[in-house]
Order: C-alpha cells, then sequence, then structure tokens
C-alpha cells in the first residue's frame, strides 16, 4: 500500500475526523423537467420485477438486505425506487427518490437542510460494474427529475455530491440541475465550524446548523 493510501486510510478513522477534517458536499437542484431520460432505455418505477433482478456486486450490500429494503420503500410509499435492467439480464442501475421531503441529514458535514415547499431529494444511486461508463447514471437522474417535476409537480428536486468525487460532480452536470449551495464542515481538534454558501438566491432551503456565507465571497 502506498504512503497516499496509508494515509487517506488514517485521514478517515472516526476519531481523525473529529479532531481534524474538512468535509464539503455540493447541493445541485433541478425546477424544470427537462428532455429526460432516452426511450430506448428501460426505466422503470417501483418495479419488484426489476429488484428482483438485483446481482450483488459489492460488500456493502446483499442480494437479500436490498431486496428487503426496495420491497419496504415500495409498499410503504416513503420513497421512489427508479431502476433500469438488461431486456434478460441483471439490474444495471438504480436511484432513490423522495418527494415532500421536509429535512435531510447529510452525515459526510454533519448539517441539517430543512427543505421549501414541494422539494424532492434524490440519493442512492448506483450502476452495476458491468454497465459504468454508458450514462446511465445521468440517465436515472434526467428520469427522475422528469418525473418529480414533470409529473409529481415538485418545485425543486435537490441531489448531493462530496467534493471528492468527481464522477458524481460531472454526472450532474450533465442534467439540468445547477450548484445551488455548498456545505462545509471544518474541525480542528474537536471543534466544528460548519458554514453554507447559497449560490442561488431563489433556492430558499434553511440551512439551520451553519454559518451561512455570501456567494460572492
Amino acid at each position: 500500500m502506498s504512503d497516499k493510501g496509508v494515509l487517506a486510510k488514517i485521514a478517515r478513522q472516526p476519531v481523525v475526523v473529529r479532531l481534524w477534517s474538512d468535509h464539503t458536499l455540493h447541493l445541485f437542484a433541478a425546477d424544470a423537467p427537462g428532455a429526460g431520460a432516452p426511450d430506448t432505455l428501460d426505466i422503470r418505477i417501483n418495479d419488484m420485477a426489476h429488484v428482483e433482478r438485483f446481482e450483488q456486486t459489492e460488500p456493502w450490500q446483499s442480494r437479500d438486505d436490498f431486496i428487503a429494503a426496495a420491497r419496504q420503500r415500495i409498499e410503504t410509499g416513503t420513497s421512489l425506487l427508479f431502476s433500469v435492467a438488461h431486456a434478460d439480464g441483471p439490474l444495471l442501475g438504480f436511484g432513490i427518490a423522495q418527494p415532500n421531503a421536509r429535512e435531510t441529514l447529510y452525515t459526510h458535514v454533519g448539517q441539517r437542510v430543512l427543505w421549501p415547499e414541494r422539494t424532492a431529494t434524490m440519493f442512492g444511486g448506483y450502476i452495476h460494474p458491468m454497465a459504468r461508463g454508458r450514462g446511465l447514471h445521468t440517465a436515472l437522474q434526467t428520469a427522475r427529475i422528469h418525473y418529480l417535476v414533470g409529473t409529481l409537480g415538485m418545485r425543486w428536486v435537490v441531489s448531493a455530491v462530496v467534493s471528492d468525487n468527481a464522477a458524481a460532480l460531472a454526472s450532474a452536470g450533465k442534467t439540468n440541475a445547477h450548484p445551488v449551495a455548498i456545505l462545509n464542515t471544518r474541525r480542528r481538534l474537536g471543534r466544528a465550524r460548519m458554514t453554507a454558501r447559497r449560490l442561488d438566491p431563489a433556492f430558499d432551503a434553511k440551512f439551520v446548523d451553519a454559518q451561512q456565507e455570501d456567494a460572492a465571497a
């Protein structure tokens, strides 16, 4: 393992994070439905036939756990699961949306955000390794935005991306969402300074745990 790898692993340890760390989260939001995903993709909403074709490709997500969680979301109506699958193969990707969200705690920065009325949040995006690099993550994002704004009448559709996830930042930039805020938490010897920079004045979410900074600062 390289020195860089060792240092990066140490920096992620909870005790180090609490003592000395900088975490940044970018919020993107869309307020128009956009063009949606290509018609050639078989994107479905809350479809258990798709869900049951899930294959475990990561140690943190077992097949049984994923199916159980998806079934609970669908049955309780707490959120919507968008999925895309190969005609006769496995589930290629999925993404989750929560319409009419009231607040979200973003654990990456330890900050809560209170949402204005008719706000939906997007999270949980994942693409099967065999399907990566084909634009499916972006397609699932555009499909969610199109449905949430165009069909459900959401005013905002919000997604959050950590600062070091270059692929997710690039994907968000390919949709009709635009940057609306940057959340940052800086910890030094256990003391945290939380800030929120609003980039779009029309985006009227409330950053209840952070000091708000001028977008021009």
